[in-house]
């Protein structure tokens, strides 16, 4: 059935967008919102028993031993709904195998909420420009401070406190700091790394802030000391392609052409080609629809927020990447929102 009585919402970031109640935590199930016609339902208990709530939202507090189960089943019952859609893509087996013993036709849905996201208001927006404002800041904070001998954690720890001391900020995820063969890894965990910047050095730097809820993203590369000409020439390409594949975006509505014109424009210059996307989607999440993949399927809309960071990456020797996030505008005009200068930052 395609279109269920009442949908279970079980994403913490989409209980936030629709009913504008936020946990402690993400990542772990404190909260479902039930939607029924025109209600929103918040399902938590008493540790959040006086916590906020848009004014469309009403909020159930679960009594002690109560079940999740049977309250979903009391209030369906009682609005007389048969079938219920849940989000597939984020509930548990064991979640699942609950819903299934409530008497209720269960239809699983996948990204429900995803497209209506990825559609940012002007509020989303300007949460999301702040959000990269802060960004250009830190840079502008951190990189005079970067010296042979530091280690990547060292840099990764200056970002977070620039971010939270300087700016009242919050990480959108641990910054990515890695060092010449380290960089080769593009999601390279500088919580396990021990690597330590060396004179002709490249340092990536890959970070997000989060304020008003909404993320940013953003990636620079730091050329240390005696920088070989190897990696000046190579990045000269990379920022050239990067910039052309910015001004591609308004030749095309497909995200997958952008994908591909970035591959097509790496081996016109016989650099070799990235295995991650080209861009993602960012916004309650620092990744979110829509998607620039050679798989996807989005198009280009007025509203979405997304980012373009083709890469180089040379296994034990060096990796760079350059990274933006961009709005696109009303009229489907562009505009980038980080603004911190792209050339290698030379210390």
């Amino acid at each position: 059935m395609n279109n269920p009585e009442a949908i279970l919402v079980s994403n913490a970031h989409t209980i936030f967008y629709s009913a504008g109640f936020e946990t402690l935590s993400a990542h772990e199930r404190e909260a479902y919102v039930l939607l029924i016609s025109k209600r929103k339902i918040i399902i938590t208990d008493a540790r959040y028993s006086g916590a906020t709530h848009n004014s469309e939202s009403e909020l159930y507090i679960l009594k002690l031993g109560e079940r999740v189960g049977e309250v979903i089943k009391k209030i369906c019952a009682e609005n007389k709904v048969e079938t219920l859609g849940c989000e597939v893509n984020d509930l548990k087996w064991s979640e699942l195998l609950m819903l299934q013993k409530l008497g209720l036709q269960i239809t699983p849905l996948s990204n429900i909420f995803s497209e209506q996201r990825s559609i940012k208001t002007e509020e989303e927006l300007f949460a999301i420009k702040q959000a990269c404002h802060i960004c250009d800041l830190v840079l502008k904070d951190v990189t005079p401070y970067i010296h042979p001998e530091q280690t990547e954690k060292e840099i990764s720890w200056y970002i977070e406190k620039s971010i939270r001391e300087g700016y009242k900020a919050e990480l959108a995820f641990d910054p990515i700091v890695a060092v010449d063969e380290h960089a080769a890894t593009p999601h390279y965990n500088t919580q396990k790394g021990d690597g330590v910047i060396k004179d002709g050095s490249l340092l990536l730097i890959d970070f997000g802030v989060k304020i008003h809820n909404y993320c940013s993203d953003i990636t620079r590369m730091v050329g240390v000391g005696n920088v070989s000409d190897e990696i000046k020439n190579t990045y000269s390409k990379l920022l050239t392609i990067q910039r052309k594949t910015i001004d591609y975006i308004n030749t095309t509505s497909s995200l997958k052409e952008i994908d591909t014109f970035c591959r097509e424009e790496l081996q016109k210059y016989k650099l070799p080609l990235y295995s991650h996307s080209t861009g993602h989607g960012v916004g309650l999440e620092v990744h979110e629809a829509p998607r620039l993949s050679a798989s996807s399927e989005d198009r280009k809309a007025a509203g979405q927020i997304f980012t373009i960071e083709p890469g180089v990456y040379i296994p034990g020797k060096w990796g760079m990447r350059i990274e933006d996030t961009i709005a696109i505008l009303d009229q489907e005009e562009i505009e980038v929102l980080t603004r911190f200068p792209k050339e290698l930052i030379l210390v």
